[in-house]
């Protein structure tokens, strides 16, 4: 009976095997195959003025143009790429920020069909440009502060510039270029006291709540409030670096070291009030590779696919100064 299982369970991770190899040479991509761009440039479902709407539209059909002139997006090769840009349909609550607007262009690698013979693009690539206009939350991984007054942000990585703008690459592998009017900074440090008062807050909120039948939360508050009091007025002002998860103290690395990750908020001055709302003032481009890009020798993934070159080239070989031309005080 041994043996028998023993024969079973060979034939079942032989057959796995098989089906993995299969699955991975599934498709004939077809590299050299002369691709195109394609992308629509809509309205929006919220209320803008009507000069507010043309403006913003002949803004984004500008960054569309200029995007859609650089080499890999001007004669694409091996993939289609396909697109729309638009407003968002969430706005801010108040008319005082810029318009915030987004758009997509997505690369769908060409393989042959394997009962016409024909070139056909994949259906559903997840290997993309993501264009955010006027969003500075945008580029940025969220970090859970509960009681904080603003959001934060882990503060993203930055591995060089292109065409004098900074380039961030963030845990997952994916690229952001970050092309801003302003020289105000976008991002700002938060400081170790707003980290330590946010998560006070939220846990007084906790204390509260139950103050009868709740003996820990207390405890956690003491512990947040005198981390606070033995804080000095530098201490106070370094920029948070959340370490470790430990709910009964502040997660904090120690003032001035370097461990932990770094926090942000969205500097609220980083956009200048005198433009009009559809001035396109900063502009945030994702490049996503569906995670199975070699940064260190980019390449066809080891499936064969194209797509997720073509994007990691899209970032490499435009003039990122000449699409900058889509900032606008329009």
């Amino acid at each position: 009976m041994k043996v028998l299982k023993l024969l079973c369970n060979s034939v079942i991770v032989l057959s796995l095997s098989l089906s993995t190899a299969n699955a991975g040479s599934e498709f004939d991509y077809l590299h050299e195959h002369p691709g195109k761009t394609s992308a629509t440039v809509t309205g929006s479902h919220i209320k803008l003025s009507k000069a507010e709407a043309a403006a913003y539209k002949r803004n984004l059909e500008r960054l569309l143009y200029l995007l859609a002139k650089q080499p890999t997006l001007a004669s694409p090769q091996g993939v289609e790429i396909k697109g729309y840009f638009r407003p968002n349909d969430y706005q801010p609550k108040t008319n005082n920020v810029p318009i915030p607007g987004f758009g997509y262009l997505r690369f769908h690698s060409y393989f042959r069909d394997n009962k016409t013979g024909k070139p056909v693009p994949f259906g559903f690539p997840t290997d993309e440009l993501s264009v955010s206009v006027n969003d500075p939350e945008k580029g940025l991984s969220a970090c859970t502060v509960p009681g904080a007054p603003t959001k934060v942000f882990y503060e993203p990585s930055q591995v060089g510039e292109l065409a004098g703008f900074p380039h961030y690459r963030l845990e997952g592998g994916t690229d952001v270029i970050v092309m801003s009017r302003s020289k105000v900074p976008l991002w700002i440090p938060l400081t170790r006291e707003e980290y330590v008062k946010g998560w006070l807050a939220s846990w007084q909120k906790q204390a509260a709540e139950a103050p009868a039948i709740d003996t820990v939360t207390p405890q956690i508050v003491r512990s947040h409030q005198e981390a606070l009091s033995v804080m000095t007025p530098l201490e106070r002002t370094m920029q948070a670096r959340e370490l470790a998860w430990d709910p009964f103290k502040p997660t904090l690395a120690p003032a001035g070291s370097d461990e932990g990750r770094p926090l942000v908020r969205v500097n609220p001055t980083w956009f200048d009030p005198k433009l009009p709302r559809s001035a396109f003032q900063l502009i945030t481009i994702m490049f996503s590779y569906s995670g199975t890009l070699n940064q260190d020798a980019p390449g066809p993934t080891e499936f064969g696919d194209i797509a997720p070159f073509r994007v990691w080239q899209a970032l490499h070989t435009s003039d990122w100064r000449e699409i900058s031309g889509a900032l606008t005080d329009k």
